[in-house]
């Protein structure tokens, strides 16, 4: 699936693109390898650069530069916020994250297309029944929400629990509701 421990020190010159969707604006960064973080809607074009900004602050060594063309990845977010099903299999860097963080995104990263899933369900692909707690903290920190597909996990009690995208919880239910899991 593309989950792996690159690392982004091998690669000093990065790529973004802000890009609209039918639900606003998105942002990608990326090495020639991997995508390192993907910038939900709602946020404005100077917002969505500041965000980019910041990941140099911890990448000090690296250089970003905007890419201005428009390819796959780019298409199939915006075909995916057109109301399409999209398999989002593009390479993704993790290489920041904890071993726990990566193991929930890798399980998350399973949940297809027009299905929800629990935080109890993936604590117990984990094999820690009791850390349902853990999955949404680590959720709560993924940098390439939508290709890790966060907004498919809720709450045992059908609730839509947390979503720390920019458009927070009306983003993710919005998402759902596209994927027809929530009733209008």
């Amino acid at each position: 699936m593309g989950i792996g421990n690159y690392s982004v020190d091998d690669n000093k010159t990065l790529t973004y693109s802000i890009f609209n969707t039918s639900f606003g604006r998105c942002g990608i960064l990326r090495s020639d390898k991997r995508i390192l973080r993907l910038i939900l809607p709602p946020l404005t074009k100077s917002e969505l650069k500041e965000d980019i900004r910041e990941y140099l602050l911890n990448h000090p060594g690296c250089k970003i530069i905007r890419s201005s063309y428009n390819d796959v990845i780019e298409s199939s977010i915006k075909r995916y916020f057109d109301g399409k099903k999209v398999d989002f299999k593009f390479p993704v860097d993790l290489s920041p994250c904890t071993p726990f963080q990566r193991k929930v995104y890798e399980i998350t990263r399973t949940i297809p297309y027009g299905k929800v899933r629990t935080y109890k369900w993936i604590a117990a692909r984990l094999g820690l029944p009791a850390a349902s707690r853990a999955v949404g903290n680590a959720l709560s920190r993924n940098p390439v929400p939508l290709l890790i597909p966060c907004h498919r996990v809720i709450r045992g009690d059908g609730g839509m629990g947390g979503f720390t995208a920019p458009g927070g919880i009306d983003l993710k239910i919005k998402m759902l509701r596209m994927e027809a899991h929530v009733s209008t």
